[in-house]
């Protein structure tokens, strides 16, 4: 085991025990947290990640808006992003690999054929 699993929202009702084999567990946020501040949740994210490396681990749990964030945070600073999923099938966490260039060539796409289809008009 090596590297780092950065949990967007760490609950403490929440079993995270099978995400521990990508790495160690390190909270971004805990508990409720205050999701209409989010000036002072790209700060803590910010700070958060600047320790991470792009071979780390983001896994996606609790609020959505916090997750975002982490996310958006993350693709700024590291070309790609290992995040872990759980899947309630295989109760465990999965892991799965987003790419800031494919992303951005499928906005590219899309935009291209959404210009055409407007220009066919």
């Amino acid at each position: 085991m090596s590297g780092t699993v950065f949990i967007t929202n760490m609950n403490p009702d929440h079993d995270y025990t099978s995400a521990a084999k990508y790495g160690a567990i390190r909270p971004i946020t805990s508990g409720n947290y205050a999701i209409f501040k989010t000036s002072r949740l790209i700060d803590e994210a910010v700070q958060a990640l600047l320790e991470s490396d792009e071979e780390d681990y983001l896994l996606v749990s609790g609020s959505s808006v916090v997750a975002a964030i982490c996310m958006a945070v993350w693709l700024t600073m590291h070309k790609k992003a290992n995040i872990l999923l759980h899947d309630r099938r295989q109760t465990q966490y999965v892991s799965r690999t987003l790419h800031r260039g494919s992303i951005q060539l499928n906005i590219e796409k899309a935009r291209d054929k959404l210009t055409n289809l407007k220009e066919g008009m």
